[in-house]
């Protein structure tokens, strides 16, 4: 008799942590949904009050103008990031190729200890690009960034949007 009060009371207990989980679950997607609704809700507002049929053409034509400005402003940061992307990509280009060519080297010397000094050379060639590689990638995202908080600084009075707000 006093197994079987044990065994429900144990199959209770491995039961309660499932039901938990399951009504925390459906507690979670309730929030999930109530937050998407309210994100709907705000969206649709924002939208109403951008394209409010009181706002003037030369309301309009301000916003773009600021808009244009904004992605002109924008432009000469982004291609300069880019052209050095690109430069890094042709010096790997040629590092990839003269590593290569050590490897190949290395790899038809006959002589077992000459093989070693250059497979040696060509490790610490190696090493040396993967290390120079970080450390271009390294100064192209601090620039990036330095001219990203450059571009927010300047025009942070630009990129606010004044819309009117809802009474």
């Amino acid at each position: 008799m006093q197994d079987k009060t044990s065994t429900k009371e144990t199959m209770k207990d491995k039961e309660n942590p499932m039901a938990e989980m399951a009504e925390q679950a459906v507690k979670n997607c309730e929030q999930a949904l109530r937050s998407g609704l309210k994100f709907q809700q705000e969206a649709g507002q924002w939208w109403t009050n951008a394209l409010d049929q009181s706002a003037s053409a030369e309301d309009w034509q301000k916003r773009f103008s600021s808009f244009t400005n904004l992605a002109n402003g924008l432009r000469p940061a982004t291609q300069k990031r880019m052209e050095e992307v690109l430069d890094l990509a042709e010096k790997n280009t040629r590092t990839g190729t003269e590593l290569f060519k050590k490897a190949a080297d290395a790899a038809q010397t006959p002589v077992i200890a000459e093989s070693q000094a250059k497979w040696m050379d060509f490790w610490t060639a190696s090493l040396g690009a993967a290390r120079s590689n970080a450390e271009a990638i390294t100064q192209i995202n601090t620039r990036a960034m330095d001219a990203w908080i450059e571009f927010v600084q300047k025009n942070a009075e630009i990129t606010q949007v004044r819309a009117p707000k809802a009474a």
